[in-house]
């Protein structure tokens, strides 16, 4: 069985800032689409069309002034139903706290560029996140930073306020609904056993279902804090650890499987002292494979509990995305299978039925 750690792999922190930046710069372009969304006028035919165009707009201009502590949700790829919610129901964004930038762009400055947002989103949102959250903030978890930002109008018009809030986005651009405020939400970036991670070129890409190509099949997850009880473990503690861990959960999750000889390997995530410091102890065992000539990763076909097809060239690239913020629907793992020699026959055996002492007694084979 394959059981080398994340090196192997190009390194499964690597693929974790992937994630990272791209979820920043998700959160970019959601935010300067919404804040466009937010501008526009109320017009319509009258009657029914135009009352509901008018609560749509009033909604929205909620929204945007709401306070920090507030969630925020949306149904439609253009978020123009954006509306405030309780925190307790499915939401896209979590609002945080307002910075003003009037210091960095004076009166006369032009609108700044998406890179230029980008950088004061990193710069100004950080800390208001690690203030919100009582210096609990895991830069590394699943909740990455996102703004609402003014319109260009709102902007000549001398609005400097940069909205900053908290979301789940995947590499795609695609947000996950969350219930409950992210103060009280467990930030590991962990995925339930039996979720398989996309792939795009040789990079990891939004969770799929397991008979489409894939980066990474997970398998499990183990909690390192269980583990480690004197403070954050420097990372060949947690490789070893992760090690046994990962290995013996492998074997649960597929029994009876050579995972080696299928091309697979095992890998697992690390913690930084930042994320271990805001709490994050989970980590995701997972099964995947390097590209031949260890470049990146190579696709993967199937579950590692079935047939499994190993790639030996680069998956293509995604190339169709969804428009950044588009509501996304969580992948399930599938219903527990029994593995295939814990299966009963297709047809029942030939004579009488064995007695219930035989039946009893003879299954040790």
């Amino acid at each position: 069985m394959g059981s080398r750690g994340e090196a192997l792999l190009g390194n499964g922190r690597t693929a974790s800032t992937r994630l990272v930046m791209l979820g920043g710069f998700a959160g970019a372009i959601l935010a300067i689409t919404i804040s466009t969304v937010l501008s526009w006028d109320v017009i319509g035919s009258g009657g029914a069309a135009q009352r509901a165009r008018a609560a749509e707009a009033s909604a929205r201009a909620e929204a945007f002034s709401a306070p920090a502590g507030a969630c925020l949700n949306w149904t439609r790829d253009d978020k123009s139903d954006i509306r405030q919610v309780p925190c307790t129901e499915k939401h896209l964004f979590e609002l945080i706290g307002n910075v003003d930038v009037a210091g960095v762009f004076g009166k006369d400055a032009p609108f700044p560029k998406t890179d230029q947002w980008l950088q004061l989103q990193q710069e100004r949102c950080a800390p208001v996140a690690n203030q919100y959250l009582s210096g609990k903030f895991d830069p590394q978890g699943r909740f990455k930073l996102s703004v609402l930002l003014p319109t260009q109008e709102e902007w000549r018009n001398g609005d400097r306020q940069m909205r900053c809030g908290l979301q789940v986005p995947l590499p795609s651009g695609a947000v996950y609904p969350v219930i409950g405020a992210v103060s009280t939400q467990d930030q590991s970036d962990v995925h339930e056993a039996g979720i398989c991670l996309g792939i795009s070129g040789k990079s990891v890409y939004d969770p799929v279902s397991c008979d489409k190509p894939h980066s990474f099949e997970i398998i499990g997850v183990v909690d390192l804090g269980a583990q480690f009880h004197e403070g954050f473990p420097e990372q060949k503690k947690q490789d070893e650890a992760l090690l046994n861990a990962c290995t013996a959960m492998a074997k649960q999750y597929a029994p009876g499987q050579d995972i080696g000889k299928k091309g697979l390997t095992i890998a697992w995530d690390n913690r930084s002292q930042e994320s271990w410091n805001a709490g994050s102890f989970r980590v995701n065992c997972k099964l995947g494979a390097p590209l031949p000539d260890g470049s990146g990763l190579a696709p993967v076909t199937g579950s590692v509990r079935g047939e499994v097809t190993v790639g030996k060239e680069p998956a293509p690239a995604v190339t169709s995305t969804p428009w950044p913020g588009t509501p996304a629907t969580p992948v399930q793992p599938p219903a527990a299978v029994p593995h295939p020699s814990e299966r009963p026959p297709a047809h029942p055996p030939h004579g009488p039925a064995p007695s219930s002492e035989a039946a009893g007694s003879g299954s040790g084979g």
